[in-house]
């Protein structure tokens, strides 16, 4: 509608006109975000999981972008099959405990996958720096080099089952779940829209081999079961990526019960609580 000049000269309606303009054009950034592909950064990605998730992705068509942050140009010379393996094909050198080497990586993208983790027999400090520090400094390089409503940011965090448990036994995690719960909370609270993938055992194998289940509070979806392929978890975070999915946290495992291979779109949807489901 047209600006009429009695209504600037009153500073209640400048006030509400000026809300009404910048509600108006967040709808519209968040409008043609949704109806956008993705762009997105894989963090990890010379990792086991996260080197499935990039080349999963690398070879989706839905995706418009996929970066990569590895540590190691061999190594994502091996895994990856980049050639030059550096900026021109999207793979950046960085580490995810030093925020300054992420700003590049970060720039222009509206998606962070984060697979990056810290190894066995990694010290207390190593596990806060990559594990909780490190989930905080992608999120803010995310949020801070790109002009976008937080809202319209996507994070897909692969964390793990057993984050419910006080004292977890080394065989399930250990201490690094303490770590793994505080990066969870800490990205509900930051205003970016996420996506919380818990495993249960990791093992290798490949995807689309067993029937997947969600849950929540580190229950089982199959009692007795206790492992999903690597491969099978970064279809799931493909997923994620693709659906743009917000305000999901949950656990996923094999399920001998569930259809093979999984719908992932109705496993999404099953993964939300009921009052989500609507």
């Amino acid at each position: 509608k047209d600006i009429h000049l009695e209504n600037l000269e009153n500073p209640e309606r400048t006030y509400m006109l000026h809300l009404c303009l910048a509600a108006a054009a967040w709808t519209s950034e968040l409008a043609n975000d949704a109806a956008s592909s993705p762009r997105v950064l894989v963090t990890g990605a010379t990792g086991r999981t996260g080197s499935a998730l990039y080349l999963q992705l690398k070879a989706d068509s839905r995706i418009a972008e996929v970066r990569a942050l590895v540590r190691n140009v061999t190594k994502a010379r091996e895994l990856l099959g980049c050639k030059a393996c550096d900026e021109s094909e999207g793979v950046f050198v960085g580490d995810v405990t030093k925020p300054e080497t992420l700003t590049a990586a970060s720039t222009g993208i509206d998606t962070v996958a984060i697979a990056a983790a810290v190894g066995g027999g990694a010290s207390q400090k190593e596990m806060r720096a990559v594990e909780f520090d490190g989930v905080e400094h992608q999120v803010a390089a995310l949020a801070q080099q790109n002009a976008r409503a937080l809202p319209s940011l996507r994070v897909v965090l692969c964390s793990s089952m057993g984050t419910t448990d006080p004292k977890p036994a080394p065989f399930k995690g250990g201490s690094v779940l303490f770590w793994k719960l505080n990066a969870e909370a800490f990205l509900l609270g930051s205003g970016v829209g996420s996506t919380i993938v818990k495993p249960c055992g990791l093992s290798s194998g490949e995807a689309g081999m067993h029937g997947l289940g969600v849950s929540h509070n580190d229950d089982l979806p199959s009692p007795g079961t206790f492992l999903v392929a690597r491969a099978d978890v970064a279809r799931v975070m493909r997923e994620a990526v693709i659906e743009r999915s917000a305000g999901l946290r949950f656990g996923l495992c094999n399920d001998p019960g569930a259809k093979v291979p999984a719908d992932l779109p109705k496993l999404l949807q099953e993964a939300r609580w009921p009052w989500q489901a609507r």
